[in-house]
């Protein structure tokens, strides 16, 4: 089932992002700059532009400061009261800064009236928060709609996954029944564990996750295959905690099965190792080729596209998906940048 849409507000998140920074640092030094350069100033420009600066930036980063500490309450509200909190923040905080800077300044200031000088001060900062807010809502709105188009393709990609062990695996489980019922009852477990995987459309797993489905069909496959059918692991003691789309690594491997291991007429042995360095994770899988049965089916180029499409859209095209063929060998290599996935 699809999870039901949120109804916090995605204002304040924004703002503590990169981008959320960036913008607020930005859009007060150009309020400052527009402020001090103004031909209606008077006196020197520089000094004006300093003072116009340090206002600014003492009332956003000291907002962006009060709201990351109450973040934990904030992020429960909606879009509405996340910006009516923003913006009585700001205006409060405008309110205190500017009984301070004209402590501080008063030779530069000639104010005629106090509150003259609040409400100017404070209708500048609401307007550029108006400002402010509508940039972080167009940017939320494109951000969530380039989820949703990704999250669409995911889906459609994954949907496209028909793994063909699910056909024979029925039939090995159909003969087992006569001859053994308990290793009848194993497969038809594994079978329904890795269909389960299939419906899983565009989501992630964990990676133990994957490679105990991986290892669940191999064990589908050895029934079939018996003897034929020898896989060797190299995996490292511990399994990294990394979140992986459903079904990557699978695939892979029952290409290597279809295609190193039954054209083969006394069987054969898949390699399957994971090397984990500071910047990725890596996993090759390796299986024999056999020049007289043909060059590879035009499934397999499918399958392999198939899943380097979902790694880009998933990894935002940082994973790799490399192939090569060597003398009677054909081995696949899968690069998985070590990222937080959102």
């Amino acid at each position: 089932m699809s999870k039901q849409p949120t109804k916090n507000g995605l204002l304040i998140e924004a703002l503590f992002q990169s981008r959320g920074v960036l913008a607020t640092l930005v859009v007060s030094q150009t309020i400052a700059v527009l402020l001090a350069f103004s031909p209606a100033s008077y006196g020197d420009v520089w000094l004006r532009l300093a003072v116009f600066s340090f206002f600014l930036h003492l009332v956003f980063l000291t907002s962006v400061a009060v709201l990351y500490l109450s973040r934990g309450q904030l992020v429960r509200l909606s879009n509405t009261w996340q910006v009516i909190v923003l913006s009585s923040l700001l205006l409060l905080l405008t309110c205190l800064y500017s009984f301070l800077v004209l402590s501080l300044f008063d030779e530069l200031y000639q104010v005629d009236s106090l509150a003259h000088f609040l409400a100017s001060n404070m209708l500048i900062i609401f307007l550029v928060t108006v400002l402010f807010v509508q940039f972080i809502s167009i940017h939320n709105q494109k951000e969530q709609q380039t989820k949703a188009l990704i999250q669409a393709e995911l889906d459609a990609l994954q949907a496209r996954i028909r793994p063909h062990f699910l056909f024979n695996s029925l039939n090995t489980a159909a003969e087992l029944t006569h001859h053994d019922a308990n290793a009848a009852e194993q497969a038809i477990l594994a079978l329904a564990a890795l269909s389960q995987a299939a419906m899983r459309s565009g989501k992630a797993i964990s990676l133990s996750d994957e490679i105990s489905l991986c290892q669940q069909y191999i064990s589908l496959e050895k029934w079939r295959y018996g003897e034929r059918l020898v896989v060797c692991w190299q995996l490292p003691d511990e399994i990294p905690a990394l979140d992986i789309p459903c079904l990557t690594i699978q695939p892979l491997i029952e290409n290597a099965v279809c295609y190193g291991v039954e054209p083969a007429d006394k069987g054969a042995r898949i390699y399957i190792s994971m090397h984990v360095s500071d910047k990725s994770y890596t996993f090759i899988i390796t299986n024999p080729l056999y020049k007289n049965k043909g060059a590879l089916p035009s499934g397999n180029g499918m399958a392999l596209e198939n899943i380097r499409q979902r790694l880009g859209l998933f990894y935002n095209y940082k994973a790799q998906l490399l192939t090569t063929q060597r003398e009677g060998e054909f081995r696949v290599k899968l690069v998985l940048p070590r990222l937080k996935i959102q």
